[in-house]
């Protein structure tokens, strides 16, 4: 972060880091929410994923779609098998049995949420109760932890609830109301049962005005006094057109209005138009565009930048107004209000970003699926509310007239850096503007700072057991193996993979007594946390450490028998399924390794009153040794080259093809891939009379066609001797 965290943005993330309770973290518009939260993604030890309601909070964030992250359904979710008879409905109906029902989801996804730790939430206000039930019901199966809240993910949840609402329609509320007591976050059934932290940044960086901050803090907790709203309507103009012209910018309730104005004023303009197309490479659908795929300007145009100088130079920031002074096809020269300054606009490049598992280290990582690139300004005589958030302005008019949702002033308002750059176009009303009801309730869970701080040394002493009980539990394991085992057929001629099964078997009596000895280690370290004083982490610790002295030699040993395995699996055929299992379970045992390490790291941090972060645990020896590992395995042989060292061993045509599941003719195949390159004689292969005769007739019919050559010399001559004789011919006319 630019600036030092304050006490309560260090509160967060040690909340973050050092538990495993979900978090609700807000903040006054501009108290540096969105900064927190870049920060934690940047520092923190956990695999974290960040998502988002909508597709352009989503990619703002810098994450994805809480959609496409889970596969969620879109229409309404109930959390029940309850639909009466005979009911109509307007909209779509997912109920807990649907949604599963319906749920395709690939291994691959499923073993990235089993590995999820953090799931960071942006823009919450927008979050529907009902959907986040949906999530923790897909999390639970997919992660199989059906009795833990999300299925053990810690929920981060940043937004305004005093913002722009959830969306419900009127045909829907109905039956949701049956369910929830509002459409809010906070009133979702999971989180009934396990409320989250309430920490509100209190630092504002936005606004320096003491008066103004007053204001927009008592709009904001609707006690707008009389005193308020008068020096508010001190502000308003009748005529706001002059105003218009000076740099500032309309703020709307609705589209059409925004859209009216930028038409109209670009319109105004005899300059010649410009069209400026955005480059969108691979997967960046329509919805997550920051901006119109075709920027159109005018020279003298008013615009905003909807990003942050990337440079670092910060000549521009989000938000900030300036006018286009020059245009060509490959630049864009601006203006900017107030200091005169001229930028030449860069074009930016916005990411859309998909989460993937990294199966070696055991890390969430992200990977780019798709570009847009665009020049980040856009028209700016106009915006809208709800486009407004996030943004900062040192003019602005504000046009409320048609104010449909509580927080909408408070938004509008809260963008303006003073009231010195104010302007209303219509009065605000003596009785203000009415505060949601249902979130008084859950605003006043709020607790004190201190407070949060006592019960933060509870909570951390839970993770770290709770933490340390996952690292050390074999169960996921034993179930695989079980599920492994149960694979194989009764009829052991019916699969390649069926004469493993004893190997199979043994695996699995060699893993049962690691569960039988850490079972008893568990709960040791329960009774230590129970009834230990202060000095519980130090005991942990080293209790920890001799855990991992017992359990590491045994799953690396472990790891290194399925190794071999794999090895002797690997030169056969008809066993690609199998190998892939074997693959899967290597993998279980090695990452099995890893939480070990990595737990004993994050309570070596505790003892010394440090955070873990993700630079300490890049940088520690465990995953150095995993980033090394990586980097020496082998690449796989090519099934050819298996085959040619099998000839070369002395092995025949007929012995190979026994021992690798295959027939006579496809290995023959393989080693015409020799002849060919000159490795191989063909004669070694075949009798070098019949060959001559192959030559000879390919050559009197002119052709290489197998079939004529074959049906010209009869039932002597096999299919084989024909092809290998045919790679002679190749290797002899090469070049």
């Amino acid at each position: 972060m630019s600036q030092k965290l304050s006490a309560v943005a260090e509160l967060a993330v040690k909340y973050v880091n050092t538990t495993d309770r979900h978090i609700f973290l807000t903040g006054k518009a501009g108290s540096g929410k969105t900064t927190l939260l870049r920060y934690l993604v940047e520092k923190t030890y956990k695999n974290a994923v960040v998502a988002a309601p909508t597709g352009i909070a989503a990619i703002n964030a810098g994450g994805v779609t809480l959609h496409s992250l889970l596969q969620l359904p879109f229409g309404t979710f109930v959390p029940e098998e309850l639909v009466r008879a005979g009911q109509e409905l307007s909209e779509k109906l997912n109920t807990p049995k649907s949604v599963i029902g319906q749920l395709q989801m690939g291994s691959t996804k499923r073993k990235l949420l089993r590995e999820i730790e953090l799931l960071i939430i942006d823009e919450v206000s927008m979050l529907r109760a009902d959907l986040l039930d949906c999530i923790d019901l897909i999390l639970k199966h997919v992660r199989r932890k059906r009795s833990v809240p999300f299925g053990g993910v810690q929920l981060l949840f940043i937004g305004d609830l005093n913002q722009l609402p959830p969306v419900v329609k009127n045909s829907e509320w109905p039956l949701l109301s049956r369910h929830y007591k509002s459409a809010y976050f906070f009133d979702s059934q999971v989180l009934k049962q396990t409320p989250p932290v309430y920490i509100e940044l209190d630092k504002i960086y936005r606004q320096s005005d003491p008066e103004f901050l007053g204001i927009l803090n008592r709009l904001r907790d609707n006690k707008l006094q009389q005193g308020d709203v008068k020096t508010l309507n001190a502000h308003f103009k009748k005529d706001v057109s002059t105003y218009a012209e000076d740099g500032y910018i309309h703020i709307t309730t609705h589209n059409r209005k925004a859209d009216l104005i930028n038409d109209r004023e670009l319109e105004k303009l005899e300059s010649s138009r410009r069209e400026y197309k955005a480059k969108i490479t691979g997967d960046f659908p329509e919805n997550m565009y920051p901006l119109s795929d075709a920027v159109v300007l005018k020279e003298g145009a008013q615009v905003m930048f909807i990003k942050n100088d990337p440079s670092g130079e910060a000549q521009y920031y989000n938000g900030k107004i300036g006018k286009v002074i020059s245009l060509t096809y490959e630049s864009i020269a601006v203006e900017l209000d107030g200091d005169s300054e001229v930028v030449e606009v860069k074009t930016y490049l916005w990411e859309n970003k998909r989460y993937k598992l990294n199966a070696d280290t055991g890390q969430v990582e992200e990977k780019v699926i798709g570009t847009y690139e665009q020049y980040p300004v856009k028209l700016a005589w106009a915006i809208t509310v709800h486009k407004s958030q996030g943004l900062t302005f040192e003019k602005a008019i504000l046009d409320l007239s048609e104010s449909f949702a509580p927080g909408q002033m408070y938004v509008a308002l809260s963008r303006l850096t003073s009231m010195e750059g104010l302007v209303l176009s219509a009065l605000v009303p003596e009785s203000g503007i009415n505060t949601d009801n249902a979130l008084m309730g859950f605003v006043g869970s709020k607790k004190a700072v201190d407070d949060l701080q006592e019960e933060l040394k509870q909570d951390r002493k839970q993770f770290l057991l709770n933490y340390a009980q996952v690292a050390f539990d074999f169960t996921d394991i034993l179930i695989e193996l079980n599920n492994h085992l149960k694979g194989f057929d009764k009829d052991e001629n019916r699969s390649a993979k069926q004469k493993y099964k004893d190997w199979t078997v043994e695996l699995l009596n060699d893993a049962k007594p690691l569960q039988e000895v850490a079972v008893k280690f568990i709960r040791q370290l329960a009774k230590i946390v129970i009834e230990e004083g202060e000095d519980y982490l130090k005991i942990i610790y080293e209790r920890v450490q001799k855990a991992s002295g017992y359990f590491l030699p045994l799953l690396q040993s472990l790891s290194q028998k399925i190794k071999e395995h794999k090895k002797q699996v690997n030169i056969q055929k008809q066993v690609k399924g199998y190998s892939k299992e074997l693959k899967d379970i290597e993998s279980l045992f090695d990452r099995k390794v890893m939480q070990i390490q990595k737990v004993e790291l994050l309570i070596s941090h505790a003892v010394e009153n440090k955070v873990l972060t993700k630079e300490d645990l890049t940088s520690s020896d465990f995953f150095k040794r995993t980033a090394r590992k990586k980097d020496k395995k082998e690449s796989k042989v090519p099934t050819k080259e298996i085959t040619y060292g099998l000839y070369r061993g002395g092995k025949s045509v007929e012995e190979i093809a026994e021992l690798r599941g295959l027939t006579q003719g496809t290995i023959e195949g393989h080693l015409c891939t020799y002849v060919i390159s000159g490795d191989l004689e063909a004669t070694d292969l075949m009798d070098g009379e019949k060959m001559k005769n192959i030559l000879t007739v390919m050559k009197t019919l002119g052709t290489t066609s197998s079939g004529e050559i074959k049906s010209k010399l009869g039932d002597e001559y096999e299919y084989g001797e024909i092809r290998i004789a045919l790679a002679y011919h190749q290797f002899t006319n090469k070049g």
